[in-house]
């Protein structure tokens, strides 16, 4: 029996990525969308009318407000970050594709493989 919409494993067929689904229910509970800057390092607010807030980007700042060094990152260690988590999504993308071409050719071997690719392919719509 395959799963029906209110069914377990309806997850399956979810196409909408995460940020898509922040955004929808955003939208839905008449909030704003995200900006996309994520999070900002400490910095002043200045409210137009002489007043001046400082914004806190970490816990330093946040405990103690006068202190002279934050430790907010730095934008070059910003990018070192953002390099590691791209190569470490590369690496991941690149053993699933590995896992999925082992997958495709064990089934196109199989002697009633492109029935079953067929079959495959017209449940998903393809």
């Amino acid at each position: 029996m395959s799963p029906r919409k209110g069914q377990p494993h309806d997850h399956a067929y979810d196409t909408e990525t995460l940020d898509e689904k922040a955004d929808r229910i955003r939208r839905e509970q008449g909030l704003p969308p995200e900006s996309g800057e994520g999070p900002q390092p400490c910095h002043w607010y200045d409210d137009g009318h002489g007043g001046r807030f400082l914004i806190p980007g970490c816990m330093a700042r946040v405990i103690n407000p006068d202190v002279d060094e934050c430790s907010c990152k730095s934008i070059e260690e910003q990018l070192a970050d953002a390099r590691t988590e791209i190569a470490r999504l590369k690496q991941i993308r690149d053993s699933a594709q590995t896992w999925h071409d082992h997958v495709t050719r064990a089934v196109y071997d199989h002697p009633d493989g492109v029935n079953i690719m067929k079959r495959a392919a017209d449940r998903a719509g393809v």
